[in-house]
Order: structure tokens, then C-alpha cells, then sequence
């Protein structure tokens, strides 16, 4: 695939598609793009107030200072009935759900254990480069690939195999069929918090494919890996959870824990905590369950300890946050509804229909420009020159995982497909269409 240039230094541990990358951004200067890898939505002041609040709190309990309390066990017990509340897996305990530093963390661990066990990934394409560049860095290969429609292109047999279920997919925004015909003797299903692709009232997140795919797993041969850090916009505060009943991985994470450093993040803790509640809120509100007012934790999820003890029992009872964080939610999808309608009524005069490609959930899409080009490697090399000479940065197809042949087998790559997200904002989206319309002319 794409070899790398000798002007471009790049150590051998990097996956192919990463190259790639490397190969596009080589010269590029500009930070003019038509959308960023993370939300540029304003974070919510109300959640910045309960962050403030809460570690004011925790320097005080010396849960900030310390290595352990016995605060961690109980938000565990919290965390793991809201998980069980919202997802509806009363199955899942305290000993199930592990706080982890985002997904990528959560991704990493994992591919460790199944790298020692004989697994191989079968993973969606296109897909986040995390898989991808774990795999190869825990020396685990990488079986097959599948697209939108369940398509499989396998690359190699005699792994066990560990089907990777992305819900929706982060780079298209939609819900992907998994190939028929495939053993998953591990299943992975990886979420972020997904703000809904539109602005309707209550619908401000969206966790419709997320609660189907759960449904259906076993999680005593498979894990649950959730992230809620783009979506809640502070992206340093790298929130992630990963639920899990297969008892050899939860041996492995607690030994991991334990290694690197066995006290828990009160404050990823307390993120995570709230994601989860906020969730289940929205959820046991659409079933009639809770009033707007009431507290986030439905009645039969205890606390761990009295509300007056416990910070994030207080955080999660004080309800107004709720209506707050949909508010600003609500706000988000419009924000995105509003840049696609730019890119959509700036692209028509080009002959691109944005309306097919539009995501289910989220603010990505993967959208296919009309310019001929030789294959992946010409697609790298059109992107490439586009960010040199006009000052725009695009993501041709081949970055997100693969390599020339899946790519070929399971798509059409005589045109550089990009990828779009509409974190930009508004002015943002409409000086960088004038640039791509230079680009396209």
C-alpha cells in the first residue's frame, strides 16, 4: 500500500493507515479543515460548574490524595446499577464495569489480553486507527474486514475471532450490519455519547443501536467499551468505561489496574457516573418512568453511601443538571444541523447529494468526492496537495484502517471518499467550502 517516502520518517510499529496519515499531513501547514477531531461546540457551563463543585469536594474527602477510600468501591456499586438500569443487563455488577482513560485506553488493554489468547481482529472499515495500530502493537492480527452492508473481505484465517461492533460507526455516523457467517468467539461493542443527528425536542443524545447491540451480547465472551469525552466537550477529561462479565479479562484488568496504578480517577469516576445517569434518566423518561424534576437514579439503584456523604450521589441527585445538559445537547444538534445545511446547499451546485450520506447519529459522514484519482495511493496524494497548496486539510479513505485491498474489494476507490464532521463552526464551514470549491474545479 501507500509506501512511505524517505522524506517521511516513520518507525515501523505504525499501522498502514497511520502511514497514511502521516503521508497526507506531510507539509501541511494550515489548521483550516472542514471539521475537527473534536467537538467545537462550547462546553456546557453547568457541567463545568458540577466539575468545579465536585473536585472541591474530593480535595476535601482526600479522595484526591490518597490511593484508595472507601468511596471506590461504592461508585462502582453505582455505576454498575445505572449500567444495568439504562442498558437493561441486570447481569451486570460492581466487579463488571472498569473506569478506563477514554476508549483508546480501553482498546489498548483489551487487545492486549486477546492478543494473548490467539484472537484476530475482524473489524468495520472504515474504523478509528486505535484498532488498528493496538493490534499491531500487541502483534495481533488483523483477520478480515466488513463494511456497511456485512460485506466480508477476509484477509487471513486461523484466529479465533473477535468481531468488532462499532455503534453507530465514528466515521460514517451509522449503524453498520455485521457480516454474516462470522464466529465471534469475543465480541466488542465500542460507543461513544452521540448527540442525535437532529435537532427534534428530546432527542437531543441517541442510544437507540446502542441498547439493541447490548441486548444480544455475551458479556462472558465479549465487553461493552463506552466514551462520553467529545460529546461532553472537554476532551482532556478522557472518561471511559468498560463493561465486562468474562472472567479472564477481568482478571487481566484488575492485574493491569493494579501494575500501572491501582487507584481509580475519582474525577474520570465521577464523569463517567454522570454519563451513565444521565442516560438512564432519558431512558426511564421515555418509558413514562421519571417526571422532568426528579432525580437521575431511578429509586431502585441504591447509593453506595447516604447522599449527604457521598459527592457524586449529591451531583446525581441534584436534577436540574439533567435538563440543563439536554438543553445544551439540544443546542449541539442544532449547531450541526446547521453546518450541514451549508455543506449541503454548497455542494448541490457540484452534483454531491448530501442527503444519502447524512449520519444516523453523531456529526460524522463519509462523503465521496466527485474527482478521479488512482486509487488510494492517488486519493493520499490529491489530499495531500490540497492541504499544501490551498490550505485545506482532507481525510481520504484510506486512513480509517485496511489497506488497498479490502478497500477495493469492499468499496468503489477511484475517488478519495472523505470524511466530513460538522464540529466547525458556522463561519468555519463556509470559508472552507470556498476552498474546496477550488479544489474541485
Amino acid at each position: 500500500m501507500t509506501t512511505c517516502s524517505g522524506e517521511v520518517m516513520t518507525e515501523i510499529r505504525d499501522t498502514e493507515c497511520v502511514v497514511a496519515y502521516r503521508r497526507v499531513r506531510h507539509g501541511v501547514s494550515t489548521s483550516r479543515q472542514i471539521g475537527y477531531g473534536r467537538n467545537m461546540y462550547p462546553a456546557s457551563p453547568d457541567l463545568v460548574a458540577q466539575i468545579r463543585a465536585m473536585i472541591s469536594v474530593l480535595f476535601e474527602q482526600r479522595r484526591m490524595t490518597d490511593y484508595s477510600t472507601e468511596f471506590d468501591g461504592t461508585d462502582r456499586r453505582l455505576i454498575s446499577g445505572l449500567v444495568a438500569e439504562w442498558l437493561g443487563r441486570p447481569d451486570v455488577g460492581p466487579g463488571d464495569v472498569f473506569v478506563m482513560s477514554g476508549a483508546t485506553e480501553a482498546i489498548s488493554v483489551v487487545t492486549g489480553y486477546l492478543a494473548g489468547r490467539g484472537y484476530g481482529y475482524v473489524l468495520p472499515l472504515p474504523c478509528y486507527y486505535a484498532f488498528e495500530q493496538s493490534a499491531r502493537r500487541w502483534k495481533m492480527p488483523v483477520d478480515a474486514h466488513y463494511n456497511g452492508d456485512g460485506l466480508l473481505y477476509g484477509t487471513r484465517q486461523g484466529s479465533r475471532p473477535a468481531l468488532v461492533d462499532i455503534v453507530p460507526n465514528g466515521v460514517t455516523g451509522r449503524r453498520f450490519r455485521l457480516p454474516a457467517g462470522v464466529g465471534d468467539d469475543f465480541r466488542i461493542v465500542d460507543s461513544v455519547f452521540q448527540v442525535s443527528a437532529t435537532a427534534t425536542p428530546g432527542s437531543g443524545v441517541d442510544d437507540r443501536y446502542l441498547r439493541e447491540a447490548v441486548r444480544d451480547i455475551d458479556l462472558g465472551r465479549g465487553c461493552v467499551m463506552l466514551t462520553a469525552s467529545k460529546d461532553l466537550s472537554i476532551p482532556g477529561l478522557r472518561a471511559g468505561l468498560l463493561v465486562t462479565r468474562d472472567p479472564g479479562l477481568r482478571r487481566y484488568l484488575e492485574a493491569d489496574r493494579f501494575e500501572r496504578c491501582f487507584s481509580l480517577n475519582p474525577l474520570s469516576t465521577g464523569i463517567v457516573a454522570l454519563y451513565v445517569a444521565l442516560m438512564c434518566a432519558r431512558a426511564s423518561r421515555t418509558k413514562g418512568a421519571v417526571a422532568p424534576g426528579r432525580p437521575l437514579v431511578p429509586p431502585r439503584v441504591p447509593p453506595g453511601l447516604p447522599v449527604a456523604e457521598d459527592p457524586l450521589a449529591r451531583v446525581l441527585w441534584e436534577s436540574p443538571i439533567v435538563d440543563d445538559l439536554d438543553r445544551h445537547m439540544l443546542g449541539m444538534a442544532r449547531h450541526y444541523d446547521s453546518v450541514l445545511e451549508i455543506y449541503g446547499n454548497r455542494l448541490a451546485p457540484s452534483g454531491i447529494d448530501l442527503a444519502p450520506w447524512r449520519p444516523e447519529t453523531g456529526y460524522s459522514l463519509f462523503l465521496p468526492l466527485p474527482v478521479r484519482v488512482d486509487g488510494p495511493e492517488g486519493a493520499v496524494t490529491w489530499c495531500n496537495r490540497v492541504g499544501r497548496e490551498l490550505g485545506l486539510k482532507l481525510n481520504p479513505a484510506v486512513i480509517f484502517g485496511g489497506g488497498d485491498r479490502p478497500w477495493a474489494a469492499l468499496y468503489d476507490c477511484a475517488r478519495p471518499w472523505v470524511r466530513f464532521n460538522c464540529s466547525v463552526a458556522e463561519t468555519d464551514a463556509v470559508g472552507t467550502m470556498d476552498i474546496l470549491d477550488s479544489a474541485l474545479r
